[in-house]
């Protein structure tokens, strides 16, 4: 089984958030162990069943199915705890609880998914790409907020994390079937394999970076 980058970066992040437990254990980010334990163990399981030997596209598609419904209750609860305006709250929860339902019923009724799944994910990063943006935007905004301050708020480097990985892994999904049946390719590799798989070092090194921060700044709710 091939080990890559996405890989690496998301047992770095796992390993920081356990050894950071007595830090995080009374807070919404203890929550991040379960979370990129699944993931790991997912993309590891995804990496498997795609592989010559063990071959099986259905179990394939259906684990990334998972790890995006993971991802999209995870990302939703952290803004939804995160982000201060009411209406915005009420979005984040609505939004992530339709996608949460839709990919629900694609696990449980479809067999063939990969058109939904590459749909979906398009639309899961375009809706958390919205988000991200609201809450950096409600936070420069807010008067009582230095930009040093911000840069030491651990819920900041979350949020620009997600930002980065989901714009530019938004389009890839979302123009996957023109992008494989044209085999455009960078390095040998398809660009809806390769920005994931690039970008997830910025995504879980931000979320490494908000762990350790955490102890370091006053405690968020």
């Amino acid at each position: 089984m091939k080990i890559i980058s996405n890989h690496i970066v998301e047992a770095i992040a796992l390993v920081i958030a356990v050894s950071n437990y007595r830090h995080i254990k009374n807070s919404r980010y203890i929550y991040f162990i379960p979370f990129l334990a699944f993931v790991l163990l997912g993309e590891l399981g995804g990496v498997y069943f795609s592989s010559p030997h063990t071959l099986n596209a259905a179990k394939n598609m259906h684990i990334y199915l998972t790890i995006t419904l993971v991802e999209t209750i995870f990302c939703g609860y952290m803004f939804y705890h995160i982000i201060q305006s009411e209406r915005m709250k009420q979005f984040t929860f609505i939004g992530s609880s339709i996608l949460v339902s839709l990919m629900t019923v694609w696990f449980f009724f479809f067999a063939d998914i990969s058109v939904l799944l590459t749909n979906t994910i398009g639309i899961t990063g375009f809706f958390f790409s919205c988000v991200s943006c609201f809450y950096l935007y409600e936070q420069n905004i807010s008067s009582d907020k230095s930009e040093e301050n911000l840069v030491k708020n651990p819920d900041f480097w979350f949020a620009i994390g997600v930002l980065i990985f989901w714009v530019t892994c938004t389009i890839p999904f979302i123009l996957y079937f023109f992008l494989s049946k044209n085999q455009i390719l960078i390095f040998g590799v398809p660009l809806y394999r390769l920005f994931p798989q690039v970008f997830s070092v910025v995504l879980y090194g931000c979320f490494t970076t908000a762990i350790i921060l955490w102890k370091k700044y006053p405690k968020l709710s």
